[in-house]
């Protein structure tokens, strides 16, 4: 790990995700319009900003994880599980609230939610598939793959 900015790979992660939502918000608005009228349009795009909102949130915590010296394997996923455990029940508990107001249609705000949560997953398995290194772990440094061919006890 090295620097103190986020390397190009996490740029992309969100700069795709952001520009995936942006080219989401007009068919999933125009459509929630087209069925429902203006509050469906402005319900679809509250749940497309939350999920932008959630995205970054996790790509935020996924980089300053990967800047921690001394945080192992197992030590940043389980600051993601916490942080995913914090941020989840907020996430549900805000979109509740919302459907109680009498302005936000709950269907558009779900229906553009989960397609803005799927299309976000996909795009970020895609891209996380495709990156030759995984958030600053360099897999050069890592210790050799081959077995070792010294013995390592003596017979008695």
């Amino acid at each position: 790990m090295s620097g103190d900015t986020p390397p190009m790979d996490e740029r992309e992660l969100a700069v795709g995700a952001l520009r995936a939502l942006a080219l989401l918000a007009v068919p999933v608005a125009g459509g929630a319009a087209w069925l429902v009228g203006w509050n469906g349009a402005v319900s679809a795009l509250i749940g497309l900003g939350f999920v932008l909102v959630l995205f970054g949130a996790s790509a935020a915590l996924l980089v300053w994880v990967a800047g921690r010296p001394g945080i192992d394997g197992a030590g940043s996923v389980g600051i993601l599980v916490v942080g995913a455990m914090v941020r989840l029940p907020l996430y549900v508990a805000a979109l509740f609230g919302l459907t109680q107001l009498s302005w936000v249609h709950g269907r558009s705000l779900a229906a553009a939610t989960g397609i803005a949560v799927a299309v976000t997953l996909a795009y970020e398995l895609r891209l996380l598939s495709r990156m030759p290194r995984l958030f600053w772990v360099d897999a050069q440094a890592g210790g050799s793959t081959t077995a070792a061919n010294d013995a390592r006890s003596q017979p008695l």
